[in-house]
């Protein structure tokens, strides 16, 4: 059960809004707001499109997919959130629904701070106010690059490559964390395009697939095929 407690100012995780994120924890402990702590396991919807944006999500362990549909009931995800995350922010502040769906992609421990609270925080602390205005652009930056990255190539293939080229970048063996369908939902493609191609992938051996992983074998190759 969830249960309310102070902010804890453990160091936030290794990511690149690591810096914001501990400035905003700073704020919410020396403000005495006080938040809910749980863990989720794998499959937990922490908040769903066009719900009542009634708070944020801090995820501070594991990952989680952000989705948003169309009118048609078309499903995207532009990105994953990873620890140090602040989930839910924008519609917070903006006062209306939730703009997004997160889903765990594994277990998950996050802190949960209400919408009332955090306003309270922003009307309060200055610091505060700009460690959100800051984690608000950090999150515009990500989405932007992640957009440019992922969807102006004309093909799917090379859509494919690019998101796996960004996954690979710490090390060439992946885990395999997702569904077809979700790669697909990623790159705006179908879930059959995406197995014909990985695939094709295999039998060029630019990768490798086993039953949890997909290894690079040939990155240069792999870069190639991003370009088109």
């Amino acid at each position: 059960m969830p249960s309310a407690q102070y902010i804890e100012l453990d160091q936030p995780p290794e990511v690149s809004n690591g810096g914001n994120l501990h400035s905003l924890l700073r704020e919410i402990h020396a403000s005495n707001i006080r938040y809910l702590n749980s863990v989720h396991g794998r499959g937990k919807v922490l908040f769903a499109e066009g719900e009542p944006a009634r708070g944020v999500y801090i995820l501070r362990t594991g990952s989680a997919t952000v989705s948003i549909s169309s009118i048609d009931g078309r499903i995207v995800t532009p990105r994953v959130a990873r620890a140090g995350d602040v989930l839910g922010l924008n519609s917070v502040l903006a006062s209306s629904s939730y703009e997004a769906t997160v889903k765990t992609l594994e277990p998950c421990r996050t802190d949960f701070i209400p919408r009332a609270e955090l306003v309270e925080l922003i009307e309060k602390s200055h610091a505060g106010a700009r460690a959100i205005l800051k984690i608000l652009s950090h999150e515009l930056t990500e989405l932007t690059e992640r957009t440019r990255s992922l969807l102006l190539p004309q093909t799917a293939s090379a859509r494919l490559a690019r998101l796996l080229l960004e996954w690979s970048k710490k090390s060439d063996r992946i885990d395999r964390v997702f569904t077809h369908e979700e790669i697909a939902q990623m790159i705006c493609s179908s879930r059959e395009t995406v197995t014909r191609t990985l695939a094709s992938l295999g039998r060029r051996k630019i990768i490798e697939i086993t039953s949890d992983s997909i290894l690079i074998r040939d990155n240069a190759a792999l870069n190639r095929m991003a370009q088109g």
